[in-house]
Protein backbone atom coordinates (compact mmCIF):
# COMPACT_ATOMS: atom_id res chain seq x y z
CA UNK A 1 0.00 0.00 0.00
CA UNK A 2 1.64 3.73 -1.41
CA UNK A 3 2.37 5.37 2.15
CA UNK A 4 0.03 8.65 2.39
CA UNK A 5 1.32 11.45 4.66
CA UNK A 6 -0.73 14.29 6.82
CA UNK A 7 1.42 16.55 7.56
CA UNK A 8 -0.52 18.79 10.94
CA UNK A 9 1.35 22.41 11.65
CA UNK A 10 1.31 24.48 14.72
CA UNK A 11 2.22 27.76 12.99
CA UNK A 12 2.94 29.33 16.21
CA UNK A 13 5.73 26.58 17.30
CA UNK A 14 9.22 27.55 18.20
CA UNK A 15 7.69 31.41 19.07
CA UNK A 16 6.51 31.45 15.51
CA UNK A 17 9.51 29.58 13.87
CA UNK A 18 7.23 26.61 12.05
CA UNK A 19 5.36 29.29 10.29
CA UNK A 20 8.99 30.83 9.32
CA UNK A 21 10.47 27.64 7.98
CA UNK A 22 7.37 26.18 6.33
CA UNK A 23 8.37 27.74 3.00
CA UNK A 24 11.55 25.67 3.18
CA UNK A 25 9.99 22.26 4.57
CA UNK A 26 7.64 22.64 1.26
CA UNK A 27 10.71 23.23 -1.02
CA UNK A 28 12.54 20.01 0.92
CA UNK A 29 9.16 17.54 -0.28
CA UNK A 30 8.28 19.43 -3.36
CA UNK A 31 10.37 17.32 -5.41
CA UNK A 32 8.90 13.98 -4.16
CA UNK A 33 6.22 11.46 -5.50
CA UNK A 34 4.22 11.42 -1.91
CA UNK A 35 0.32 11.39 -1.39
CA UNK A 36 -0.06 14.01 1.05
CA UNK A 37 -2.30 16.27 2.74
CA UNK A 38 -1.87 19.91 4.52
CA UNK A 39 -3.50 20.99 7.92
CA UNK A 40 -3.22 24.06 10.94
CA UNK A 41 -3.26 24.06 14.23
CA UNK A 42 -5.40 27.37 15.41
CA UNK A 43 -6.15 25.91 19.35
CA UNK A 44 -5.39 23.66 21.95
CA UNK A 45 -5.98 20.23 21.41
CA UNK A 46 -7.14 20.43 17.73
CA UNK A 47 -3.74 18.46 16.64
CA UNK A 48 -5.40 15.38 18.64
CA UNK A 49 -8.53 16.10 16.69
CA UNK A 50 -6.71 16.43 13.30
CA UNK A 51 -4.76 12.89 13.40
CA UNK A 52 -8.02 11.57 14.64
CA UNK A 53 -9.63 12.66 11.20
CA UNK A 54 -6.16 11.50 9.53
CA UNK A 55 -6.77 7.92 11.17
CA UNK A 56 -10.27 8.04 9.97
CA UNK A 57 -9.31 8.95 6.69
CA UNK A 58 -6.95 6.12 6.12
CA UNK A 59 -3.25 8.12 6.04
CA UNK A 60 -0.70 5.76 7.36
CA UNK A 61 1.49 8.30 8.47
CA UNK A 62 0.76 11.30 10.35
CA UNK A 63 3.70 13.84 10.93
CA UNK A 64 3.60 16.27 13.99
CA UNK A 65 5.63 19.42 12.30
CA UNK A 66 6.20 21.39 15.56
CA UNK A 67 7.25 21.32 19.13
CA UNK A 68 6.80 18.64 22.12
CA UNK A 69 3.35 19.56 22.45
CA UNK A 70 2.72 19.32 18.46
CA UNK A 71 3.87 15.98 19.06
CA UNK A 72 2.28 15.10 22.24
CA UNK A 73 -1.19 16.12 20.73
CA UNK A 74 -0.57 14.14 17.51
CA UNK A 75 0.75 11.01 19.40
CA UNK A 76 -2.78 11.36 21.58
CA UNK A 77 -4.27 10.15 18.91
CA UNK A 78 -2.49 7.37 17.82
CA UNK A 79 -2.08 4.85 20.80
CA UNK A 80 -1.61 1.10 19.99
CA UNK A 81 -2.85 1.95 16.45
CA UNK A 82 -1.16 1.10 13.44
CA UNK A 83 -0.74 4.30 11.89
CA UNK A 84 3.52 5.58 12.14
CA UNK A 85 4.11 9.06 13.84
CA UNK A 86 6.96 11.23 11.54
CA UNK A 87 7.78 14.29 13.36
CA UNK A 88 9.76 17.41 11.78
CA UNK A 89 10.98 19.32 14.83
CA UNK A 90 10.38 23.08 14.54
CA UNK A 91 10.01 23.90 18.32
CA UNK A 92 11.43 25.38 21.05
CA UNK A 93 13.10 22.08 22.64
CA UNK A 94 11.97 19.48 20.25
CA UNK A 95 12.71 17.00 23.94
CA UNK A 96 11.23 13.90 22.38
CA UNK A 97 12.64 14.27 19.16
CA UNK A 98 16.29 13.96 20.45
CA UNK A 99 15.01 10.69 22.58
CA UNK A 100 13.90 9.33 19.90
CA UNK A 101 16.57 10.19 17.46
CA UNK A 102 15.06 12.18 14.98
CA UNK A 103 17.19 14.33 13.73
CA UNK A 104 17.02 18.42 14.23
CA UNK A 105 17.98 19.38 10.95
CA UNK A 106 15.05 19.64 8.64
CA UNK A 107 16.43 17.72 5.67
CA UNK A 108 18.06 14.63 7.86
CA UNK A 109 14.79 14.60 9.49
CA UNK A 110 12.87 14.48 6.14
CA UNK A 111 15.20 11.86 5.09
CA UNK A 112 14.01 10.24 8.29
CA UNK A 113 10.43 10.80 7.84
CA UNK A 114 10.54 9.04 3.99
CA UNK A 115 13.29 6.60 4.64
CA UNK A 116 13.85 5.71 8.39
CA UNK A 117 12.72 2.82 10.05
CA UNK A 118 9.66 1.79 11.71
CA UNK A 119 10.05 1.74 15.48
CA UNK A 120 7.51 1.44 18.69
CA UNK A 121 8.35 2.91 21.56
CA UNK A 122 6.70 3.52 24.89
CA UNK A 123 4.05 5.38 26.33
CA UNK A 124 3.35 7.24 29.44
CA UNK A 125 -0.22 7.49 30.70
CA UNK A 126 -1.90 9.91 33.47
CA UNK A 127 -5.55 8.80 33.46
CA UNK A 128 -6.76 9.51 29.76
CA UNK A 129 -3.80 11.51 28.75
CA UNK A 130 -0.77 9.88 27.27
CA UNK A 131 2.49 11.63 27.09
CA UNK A 132 5.94 10.74 25.15
CA UNK A 133 8.89 11.89 26.43
CA UNK A 134 7.78 12.95 30.61
CA UNK A 135 5.48 14.05 33.22
CA UNK A 136 7.08 16.45 36.09
CA UNK A 137 5.82 18.25 38.91
CA UNK A 138 7.25 20.88 41.00
CA UNK A 139 9.96 23.22 39.93
CA UNK A 140 10.03 21.94 36.21
CA UNK A 141 6.43 22.50 35.57
CA UNK A 142 6.55 26.12 37.21
CA UNK A 143 9.12 26.58 34.18
CA UNK A 144 6.91 25.25 31.96
CA UNK A 145 4.09 27.76 33.01
CA UNK A 146 6.38 30.25 32.81
CA UNK A 147 7.62 29.42 29.62
CA UNK A 148 4.20 29.55 27.97
CA UNK A 149 3.60 33.52 29.38
CA UNK A 150 7.05 34.49 27.69
CA UNK A 151 7.15 36.99 25.04
CA UNK A 152 10.65 37.60 24.52
CA UNK A 153 12.51 34.95 24.69
CA UNK A 154 11.97 31.45 23.14
CA UNK A 155 14.15 28.25 22.93
CA UNK A 156 16.77 26.68 24.64
CA UNK A 157 17.39 30.56 26.16
CA UNK A 158 13.80 30.74 27.14
CA UNK A 159 14.05 27.56 29.45
CA UNK A 160 17.42 28.75 30.99
CA UNK A 161 16.25 31.80 32.21
CA UNK A 162 12.70 29.87 33.30
CA UNK A 163 15.11 27.94 34.87
CA UNK A 164 17.34 30.48 36.52
CA UNK A 165 14.06 32.18 37.95
CA UNK A 166 12.43 29.98 39.37
CA UNK A 167 15.82 28.42 41.12
CA UNK A 168 15.79 31.60 42.97
CA UNK A 169 12.21 31.72 43.87
CA UNK A 170 10.39 28.33 43.68
CA UNK A 171 9.26 26.92 46.89
CA UNK A 172 9.15 23.50 47.50
CA UNK A 173 6.55 21.06 48.15
CA UNK A 174 5.45 17.89 49.88
CA UNK A 175 4.82 14.61 47.88
CA UNK A 176 4.62 11.33 47.73
CA UNK A 177 6.50 9.24 45.40
CA UNK A 178 5.22 5.41 45.35
CA UNK A 179 6.46 2.48 42.98
CA UNK A 180 6.23 -1.70 43.67
CA UNK A 181 9.54 -1.27 45.66
CA UNK A 182 10.51 2.30 46.51
CA UNK A 183 9.14 5.08 48.42
CA UNK A 184 9.60 9.02 48.77
CA UNK A 185 8.33 11.08 51.42
CA UNK A 186 9.31 14.88 51.82
CA UNK A 187 9.73 18.15 50.39
CA UNK A 188 10.45 18.33 46.85
CA UNK A 189 11.77 20.65 44.32
CA UNK A 190 10.92 18.64 40.94
CA UNK A 191 9.53 15.31 40.96
CA UNK A 192 7.86 13.13 38.21
CA UNK A 193 8.08 9.90 35.42
CA UNK A 194 10.05 10.21 32.02
CA UNK A 195 10.50 8.51 28.60
CA UNK A 196 13.02 10.04 27.75
CA UNK A 197 16.19 12.13 28.50
CA UNK A 198 15.68 15.27 27.71
CA UNK A 199 13.31 18.17 29.57
CA UNK A 200 13.20 21.79 28.57
CA UNK A 201 15.84 21.32 25.45
CA UNK A 202 18.83 21.01 26.78
CA UNK A 203 18.41 19.88 30.43
CA UNK A 204 19.86 16.11 30.41
CA UNK A 205 17.39 15.46 33.58
CA UNK A 206 17.30 11.64 33.79
CA UNK A 207 20.60 10.99 31.22
CA UNK A 208 20.09 7.21 31.40
CA UNK A 209 15.77 7.06 29.97
CA UNK A 210 14.98 5.14 27.04
CA UNK A 211 12.18 5.61 25.17
CA UNK A 212 11.66 1.70 24.34
CA UNK A 213 12.95 -0.31 28.00
CA UNK A 214 9.26 -0.79 28.86
CA UNK A 215 9.78 1.79 31.83
CA UNK A 216 9.77 4.56 33.26
CA UNK A 217 12.48 6.62 35.37
CA UNK A 218 11.01 7.62 38.09
CA UNK A 219 12.91 10.94 39.87
CA UNK A 220 12.80 13.30 42.69
CA UNK A 221 15.42 16.14 43.67
CA UNK A 222 14.92 17.16 47.21
CA UNK A 223 15.01 20.57 48.15
CA UNK A 224 17.80 22.63 48.70
CA UNK A 225 18.65 26.56 49.33
CA UNK A 226 18.07 28.61 46.04
CA UNK A 227 21.62 29.11 45.63
CA UNK A 228 22.52 25.82 45.28
CA UNK A 229 19.86 25.40 43.18
CA UNK A 230 21.48 28.05 41.07
CA UNK A 231 25.03 26.08 41.13
CA UNK A 232 23.81 23.18 39.95
CA UNK A 233 22.07 23.96 37.25
CA UNK A 234 24.92 23.54 34.82
CA UNK A 235 25.19 20.10 36.31
CA UNK A 236 21.76 19.04 35.37
CA UNK A 237 22.12 20.37 31.49
CA UNK A 238 25.52 17.97 31.41
CA UNK A 239 23.17 15.24 33.56
CA UNK A 240 25.83 15.11 35.84
CA UNK A 241 23.85 15.91 38.82
CA UNK A 242 22.61 11.70 39.52
CA UNK A 243 25.23 12.29 41.64
CA UNK A 244 24.18 14.59 43.94
CA UNK A 245 22.91 13.37 47.28
CA UNK A 246 19.30 14.99 46.59
CA UNK A 247 18.86 12.88 43.29
CA UNK A 248 16.78 9.67 43.09
CA UNK A 249 15.92 8.27 40.13
CA UNK A 250 14.38 4.63 39.66
CA UNK A 251 12.96 2.54 37.24
CA UNK A 252 9.65 1.32 37.02
CA UNK A 253 6.26 0.14 35.30
CA UNK A 254 4.44 2.39 37.42
CA UNK A 255 4.57 4.96 39.65
CA UNK A 256 2.05 6.87 42.70
CA UNK A 257 2.32 10.82 43.06
CA UNK A 258 0.20 11.63 45.98
CA UNK A 259 0.25 14.98 46.97
CA UNK A 260 -2.05 17.44 49.40
CA UNK A 261 -1.67 20.29 47.75
CA UNK A 262 -2.05 22.03 43.76
CA UNK A 263 1.13 21.28 41.90
CA UNK A 264 2.19 23.20 39.12
CA UNK A 265 3.65 20.21 36.10
CA UNK A 266 3.15 19.62 32.84
CA UNK A 267 3.31 17.21 30.07
CA UNK A 268 5.56 16.96 27.07
CA UNK A 269 6.58 20.53 28.29
CA UNK A 270 2.25 21.60 28.35
CA UNK A 271 1.64 22.93 31.51
CA UNK A 272 -1.08 22.40 34.03
CA UNK A 273 -1.85 21.63 37.72
CA UNK A 274 -1.73 18.75 39.01
CA UNK A 275 -4.52 18.46 41.23
CA UNK A 276 -4.54 17.25 45.55
CA UNK A 277 -5.06 13.74 45.61
CA UNK A 278 -3.07 10.31 44.43
CA UNK A 279 -2.66 9.93 40.64
CA UNK A 280 -1.17 6.70 39.08
CA UNK A 281 1.41 7.09 36.23
CA UNK A 282 2.16 4.03 34.29
CA UNK A 283 3.81 2.73 31.30
CA UNK A 284 2.25 1.48 28.01
CA UNK A 285 4.99 -0.75 26.60
CA UNK A 286 5.42 -0.02 22.66
CA UNK A 287 2.26 1.89 22.46
CA UNK A 288 3.34 4.27 19.69
CA UNK A 289 4.25 3.68 16.38
CA UNK A 290 7.16 6.24 15.02
CA UNK A 291 9.57 6.55 12.18
CA UNK A 292 13.13 6.84 12.75
CA UNK A 293 16.73 6.88 11.92
CA UNK A 294 17.26 3.29 10.27
CA UNK A 295 20.23 1.79 8.41
CA UNK A 296 21.89 4.22 6.55
CA UNK A 297 22.95 5.32 4.08
CA UNK A 298 20.06 7.69 3.08
CA UNK A 299 19.43 8.63 -0.86
CA UNK A 300 22.02 11.86 -0.39
CA UNK A 301 20.05 15.37 -0.05
CA UNK A 302 20.68 17.32 -3.09
CA UNK A 303 21.09 21.28 -2.73
CA UNK A 304 19.10 23.65 -3.52
CA UNK A 305 19.50 27.19 -5.29
CA UNK A 306 18.68 28.95 -2.09
CA UNK A 307 20.98 26.78 0.13
CA UNK A 308 18.75 24.58 1.65
CA UNK A 309 19.18 20.71 1.02
CA UNK A 310 16.22 18.92 -0.90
Amino acid sequence: MKARYLFIVNPIAGRGRTEKRLPSILALLERRNLVTEWCRTAQPREATELAEEGVRKGFTHIVAVGGDGTVHEVANALINLPVTLGVIPTGSGNDFAKAAGIPLELPMAIEVLLYGENHRVDVGRLGDRYFVNGLGVGLDGAVSHRFQRMSHLGGELGYLWGAIHEALTFRARSIELRTSDWEYHGRALLAGASNGQYHGGNFKLVPEAQVDDGLLDVYVIQDMLPLKRLLEIPKVRKGTHVSLPEVQIRRASWVEIVCDNPLLAHMDGEPFQLEPGVHRVEVLPCGLKIVTVGQEPYPRPEASPTGELT
